[in-house]
């Protein structure tokens, strides 16, 4: 199932999340993108899917 967030705030999210250097800057990158939703966040932020993969985009 595709996710319901849009593209752009899958990519900003991921990059939130990639760029936080401390604790406290990833805990504000996960309450900020809480939207996104808990799941679809560690799979950005474990490098487990791209942002276009959990939208369903295709190749």
């Amino acid at each position: 199932m595709p996710a319901i967030a849009s593209l752009e705030d899958l990519r900003a999210a991921q990059k939130d999340l990639l760029e936080a250097k401390d604790l406290e800057e990833l805990k504000g990158a996960f309450k900020k993108w809480r939207r996104v939703g808990s799941k679809n966040i560690c799979k950005l932020w474990l490098q487990e899917r791209t942002p276009e993969q959990l939208k369903g985009a295709r190749d």
